[in-house]
């Protein structure tokens, strides 16, 4: 009798274990997932042991609030060496981080491991978002904050003047010199810019025929803007010149420029690399807010009319010849033979 209850047993001892280790394997594998919050019921739940029949929850309704920012999920990176890399380093690592800068919207350039300017652009608005110092060079700090990167809160919020915040506009943020453009509420473009340098400065105006000498402080004012006008290519002013300038604010503009300190330093555009100028114009368009948040006003110190330089004399009339005297022949006031044309060049 034992030698035929025995097999039984262990048959049944077995089944025991292998359901134990099902049940072990699914909780392991749902306690990956995050559950969703139990809802209150005003009835206790009955289980029939008996049953077999498994009847699956509800599916939950997530619901997106209306200008939220997706944040970007943590990542891990190559290890840094205690030096840190800086420009003109060229390793897999570096495509790394170049490609995470991309996925965040820091534009890098290409993504090819090659540690160039455009790298340190995009590592110098990192930094700035982070508070580090501006060095362009990434190290063990940048690292870590890279791999858990958050964007920051927007600086336009919803409240008596802005009750719904544009999906689509620019902050320029003057307090740490970065640029944030939005595309349906999310992130699509980081960069570091540099603004007005907030020294005295003089000038004419208008640039043709100036009649005054205006100065002022070269400052970038606060406000809410609207972009109303791009000039393609290099669009030369009484200051200098700005490459693909999108203007917002009477003269000034965001426009890219052959260097972008860390530091504000221009008359009170927004300075942008060159790379990134080349093609911001296409991601936004006429009547797109601008938001300037820390900037100070335009202050102008002083107008002074230009002297307007003295009329050219008249020439004095022709003598009188004597009489008797036959009068000079008149000047010859037939034209030159016009130029031979010229092809049309074909570009």
């Amino acid at each position: 009798m034992k030698r035929f209850l025995r097999p039984r047993l262990l048959v049944s001892l077995a089944a025991g274990l292998v359901a134990t280790s099902c049940a072990v394997a699914a909780g392991a594998a749902l306690r990956d997932e995050k559950p969703a919050p139990a809802e209150a019921s005003s009835e206790p739940s009955t289980t029939t042991a008996a049953s077999t029949t498994t009847t699956a929850p509800a599916p939950t309704t997530t619901t997106t609030v209306p200008g939220a920012i997706v944040q970007p999920v943590n990542v891990d990176l190559p290890p840094v060496p205690w030096e840190g890399w800086g420009s003109g380093t060229q390793s897999p690592e570096i495509q790394a981080y170049e490609q995470r800068l991309a996925d965040l919207k820091f534009d890098p350039g290409p993504v090819d491991g090659n540690f160039d300017q455009a790298l340190v652009y995009a590592m110098e608005g990192v930094q700035k978002m982070a508070g580090f110092p501006t060095s362009g060079r990434i190290g063990p700090g940048e690292e870590a904050f890279l791999e858990a990167f958050q964007y920051p809160v927007p600086l336009v919020q919803p409240g008596p003047y802005t009750p719904n915040p544009e999906p689509n506009r620019t902050e320029v943020n003057i307090t740490n010199q970065t640029l944030t453009l939005y595309e349906n509420y999310q992130p699509r473009l980081i960069t570091t810019m540099s603004s007005g340098s907030g020294e005295h400065y003089c000038y004419d105006s208008p640039r043709e025929n100036p009649t005054e000498n205006i100065c002022e402080y070269a400052n970038t004012p606060s406000g809410r803007y609207t972009y109303y006008y791009f000039y393609e290519g290099w669009h030369k002013s009484p200051l200098g010149q700005l490459y693909n300038p999108f203007y917002f604010n009477k003269g000034i503009a965001v426009h890219g420029y052959e260097e972008v300190p860390v530091t504000p330093a221009s008359h009170g555009c927004v300075r942008i690399p060159m790379h990134i100028a080349e093609y911001f114009h296409t991601l936004v368009h006429n009547e797109d807010a601008v938001y300037v948040f820390g900037g100070q006003d335009a202050v102008i110190t002083s107008r002074t009319p230009l002297a307007r330089s003295a009329p050219a004399p008249e020439a004095p009339p022709e003598p009188i010849p004597p009489p008797g005297e036959p009068a000079p022949p008149p000047p010859d006031t037939t034209p030159p033979p016009a130029p031979p044309e010229l092809p049309i060049p074909i570009a």
